[in-house]
């Protein structure tokens, strides 16, 4: 076994301690971590290559980070979701039990499309393709088993049914579903959806939040229950 492998199943077993970001950024190239003191990190994640995660952000047991990751202030990851490639995942996100991000694909257009031959067998590589990364917004729920896929991007406060499989962009307060995935409706309707978006209220700092309980704590009915922009108490 290699010291890369023994190094990185250490560091996996023990839930990434802030000393073993020092180690790995100090003595693996390959390896670029940005972890605030704050998150939480389960043991048996796994975390490979430039990965950020942002302050209160928590990753489940089981949660694989391969390649340039980056998760926003206070986003949840449920146990076993894979996030490999290029992926941006804003603040306040919820994202479920078994969730895949997948921004590298094979290519198909050579005689195998396994790696390992071309790497064991032909000692040279197949490249991945991809169609661009994945960027999901914040206040963003992710379901059980969903599935998304090269270049997608997913509006804030949107929602992805569980076991959807997300081919092409999801708008602001979306909620889709489905296998590829379609819009089967809306969170709220145009004039709340446009003063939330105008409010970015997951900009804030947890003391204004705090502040603004009475607005976090109401169902919105109507644009009258959304503060305007420029009338919300700043920080």
């Amino acid at each position: 076994m290699s010291l890369d492998t023994i190094v990185e199943r250490a560091a996996s077993a023990l839930g990434y301690p802030p000393v073993t970001h020092d180690l790995l950024d100090r003595y693996f190239d390959a390896a670029e971590f940005d972890i605030a003191p704050s998150a939480r990190i389960s043991i048996g994640c796994l975390l490979r290559r430039r990965v950020e995660i942002g302050p209160y952000a928590r990753l489940s047991r089981g949660c694989i980070l391969d390649g340039d990751v980056t998760i926003g202030r206070r986003t949840n990851l449920e146990p076993d979701c894979d996030l490999v490639g290029e992926v941006e995942i804003g603040r306040y996100c919820a994202i479920a039990r078994e969730s895949t991000f997948q921004q590298t694909n094979h290519r198909i257009d050579r005689p195998s499309l396994q790696i390992r031959l071309y790497e064991e067998v032909l000692d040279g590589e197949l490249p991945s393709t991809d169609d661009g990364p994945i960027s999901v917004g914040s206040d963003v729920w992710i379901g059980t088993r969903a599935t998304i896929l090269s270049g997608v991007t997913i509006g804030d406060g949107a929602v992805v049914g569980a076991g959807a499989v997300v081919t092409k962009d999801v708008e602001p307060y979306a909620i889709v579903g489905g296998v590829p995935a379609e819009r089967i409706g809306w969170r709220f309707p145009p004039e709340i959806r446009s003063r939330l978006l105008e409010l970015e209220w997951w900009e804030w700092s947890e003391r204004r939040i705090r502040e603004n309980r009475a607005f976090f704590e109401r169902s919105l009915g109507g644009a009258e229950d959304v503060p305007l922009a420029r009338s919300a108490p700043t920080d």
